[in-house]
């Protein structure tokens, strides 16, 4: 009898595609390692036979419960594959996916079953005494998650500064949490000057903004840039409005004056600090 013949004859735990109906029998075991990417909390190791193929999305559930899967490692019987090892994170529930643009105009987010587990505190002597957390956001490795886009867990949003595929196969990003309030609608109308009547025109419209701390999302592009003060912010348009130094904006907690505007191609950061 072949050893790969009697590959699953103890696999007795049934998994299913998170996001489907495929299911296949597995076995789940705790992490045999003590330490995997700075966690263990959640973590336990998932094993097939050699056949069984993952679902494309890279999330199953086992017993009501979601675990993300890792990369699978083989193991090797006379030269053959006879079974397949992963490395599964267990799942905080379903987050939302988007970019700062589609945010803004409320399309284009996409969900993803995710975990989130504290990384550190950030100092923040620049403004107050505060230690902001960081956390570290866990995301299938074929989910994308890249710098300056947006992730909501259990209602909390975080800024993405960067995320990578780690050795066990799952994405993991660095995430900041971000204050409220993050999206304001206001009443915004550049304002256009007439030089022969020497007058300034405006046509207010109501403008979605997201707005988050300065540290949070700046550059300096040359010498000359605006330099930092405490208090200021970065505010966030669509390119549907086009605010200009100078500009005042009325906020739910008071006036704000634009000091730079940067183009970030799908969208304007804007510089802004109290008037």
């Amino acid at each position: 009898m072949k050893l790969s013949n009697i590959a699953g004859k103890f696999d007795n735990t049934v998994a299913t595609d998170a996001y489907g109906s495929y299911s296949f029998k597995c076995q789940l075991a705790p992490l045999e390692l003590f330490k995997i990417d700075g966690v263990a909390v959640k973590k336990r190791s998932l094993s097939t036979t050699a056949n069984v193929a993952m679902p494309a999305r890279g999330v199953v559930s086992i017993d009501g419960e979601n675990y993300l899967v890792g990369t699978g490692t083989p193991d090797f019987w006379k030269g053959s594959v006879i079974r397949r090892n992963y490395v599964v994170q267990g799942a905080d529930g379903l987050a939302t996916l988007n970019s700062i643009a589609g945010a803004l105009a409320q399309t284009g987010e996409t969900t993803a079953y995710a975990a989130h587990l504290f990384a550190r505190y950030l100092p923040e002597s620049a403004d107050s005494s505060k230690y902001p957390p960081q956390y570290q956001v866990f995301l299938a490795g074929v989910e994308v998650a890249p710098a300056n886009s947006l992730v909501t867990i259990s209602g909390q949003t975080y800024l993405i500064k960067e995320s990578y595929v780690s050795t066990s196969g799952l994405r993991i990003a660095l995430a900041n949490m971000l204050d409220e309030p993050l999206f304001e609608t206001i009443s915004f109308g550049a304002k256009t000057y007439d030089p022969v009547t020497d007058t300034y025109t405006s046509a207010a419209s109501s403008v979605r903004i997201m707005r988050v701390k300065w540290q949070e999302h700046f550059h300096y592009l040359t010498i000359g840039s605006t330099n930092y003060e405490r208090g200021d912010q970065q505010i966030f348009f669509l390119k549907s409005a086009t605010p200009k130094p100078s500009d005042m904006l009325t906020l739910s907690d008071g006036v704000w004056r634009v000091l730079s505007v940067l183009d970030e191609g799908t969208h304007w950061s804007v510089h802004v600090r109290r008037g």
